[in-house]
């Protein structure tokens, strides 16, 4: 029997709404709306190019419920597209789409004796591939909380085959995630399948045990937001006539989140910002190849340039933009720039006596408690709710998120840069 590829994917979130970037001007919606869809469709594209046998998707497909139709059918387009080229699908639901979560469906491509596309969310299946050699095992999500071990079971491997076992899954042991049908890569490699192809961790993660079938997450198809930076796709898992295999991580995301920290300790002017900046994008785009980089730019570490920086945010924001334009043209857009800068040791007010000292020992308290930072925040939302409804809303909480400990930091250091700044003045 010749080489088998399978491609295994997760988590692709079609249409997952936008986290918050409607409160940046000029920010490029169109391209990141449309990210995951044409993610899938280069999924597509490469599984029918690279004489795919199967493709696989463990869980969230679609991030909910659709508000309109069109989701729905931009992937019918994909699976008809795999369908027309002899590639069966496979699918099972996780906590995003489960089964109570989804009112709306539309009709898919017969798959002939592969059986419907979507695994049965009542109870663990098998799926027999005769002509592949190849048997998949998987349930799919019946509701959103699934906190039961679904994988205890699942069906024994059927003797001569390859068996692959689908699974939507946090894995016993991580705290973000362990509460949607948990177990333990023990569990999994005492089953005796020959791949596991996991779903629901957004980070690519191999939790293969020793001498043991692999245990895959692939991560998410495509990064949605700036907390999953990095390279995204899909496995291409090869069997060879034994039932062994090897696999292997493809990117076929479209746009990528990054996060550029510049360590500005020995820096001692602005130009010279600019110029490390530049050289982490240059080799951030290269890297990235030709997709657009969405990129956070943390400015860290002991610096006199401090005050400056953190009073001068929003003017730095746009020299950095500037500069990015110049290195990439439009293919790099600055989502936003965090200062995480301090004053060294030798500058900071604690060296002045008298009141100065007075004035550091609180700035000092602001930033080390977090029953402080706590009751700053409770402030700022007392204030926002005297506001007039009409300016209450999503754009106001975006600007002011004051559940975010971060900004509530930045808030401080801000303040901290403005008394140290008049201090220097007034000298």
């Amino acid at each position: 029997m010749k080489t088998r590829k399978i491609l295994h994917a997760a988590d692709i979130h079609l249409d997952s709404p936008l986290q918050k970037l409607d409160r940046y001007e000029n920010a490029p919606v169109e391209q990141i709306r449309g990210a995951s869809r044409r993610a899938l469709e280069a999924m597509t594209t490469y599984a029918i190019e690279n004489d795919i046998d199967l493709v696989v998707i463990a869980g969230d497909l679609y991030d909910g419920e659709w508000t309109d139709q069109n989701t729905g059918l931009a992937f019918v387009a994909q699976a008809t597209r795999l369908s027309e080229a002899g590639i069966p699908l496979l699918v099972i639901r996780g906590n995003h789409d489960a089964a109570n979560q989804m009112t709306s469906s539309l009709p898919l491509p017969s798959q002939g004796d592969v059986g419907p596309i979507f695994l049965s969310e009542q109870q663990a299946e098998t799926r027999v591939l005769d002509d592949l050699g190849i048997a998949v095992h998987g349930q799919s999500f019946a509701k959103r909380a699934e906190t039961g071990n679904m994988a205890a079971a699942y069906p024994d491997p059927i003797s001569g085959m390859f068996n692959l076992g689908m699974l939507h899954t946090g894995l016993e042991g991580n705290s973000m995630h362990a509460t949607y049908a948990p177990c333990t890569p023990q569990q999994l490699s005492d089953k005796g399948y020959q791949y596991w192809a996991l779903g629901h961790i957004h980070t690519r993660a191999d939790h293969t045990l020793d001498g043991g079938a692999p245990i895959v997450f692939p991560g998410n198809l495509q990064g949605r937001h700036i907390n999953e930076t990095g390279p995204k796709g899909f496995v291409v898992i090869e069997i060879d006539d034994r039932q062994r295999c090897d696999h292997s991580f493809h990117c076929c995301d479209v746009l990528r989140w990054h996060e550029c920290v510049i360590d500005c300790t020995d820096l001692d002017h602005r130009e010279a910002l600019f110029d490390r900046f530049e050289d982490e994008i240059r080799a951030a785009i290269a890297e990235a190849e030709d997709r657009l980089l969405i990129t956070r730019v943390r400015l860290v570490g002991q610096t006199k340039l401090s005050s400056e920086l953190i009073r001068q945010q929003d003017a730095l924001r746009g020299e950095l933009q500037a500069v990015g334009v110049m290195a990439a043209r439009d293919q790099l857009w600055l989502e936003d720039l965090r200062v995480r800068t301090q004053l060294p040791q030798s500058g900071r007010p604690q060296d002045l006596d008298g009141p100065m000292e007075s004035v550091h020992e609180v700035l000092q308290e602001l930033r080390q408690s977090p029953q402080q930072s706590k009751l700053i925040a409770k402030e700022l939302d007392a204030l926002l709710r005297k506001l007039p409804p009409e300016l209450r809303g999503q754009s106001m909480t975006a600007a002011l998120p004051t559940e975010d400990p971060q900004w509530i930091e930045s808030l401080i250091e801000g303040a901290a840069a403005e008394v140290h700044a008049r201090i220097q003045n007034a000298q």
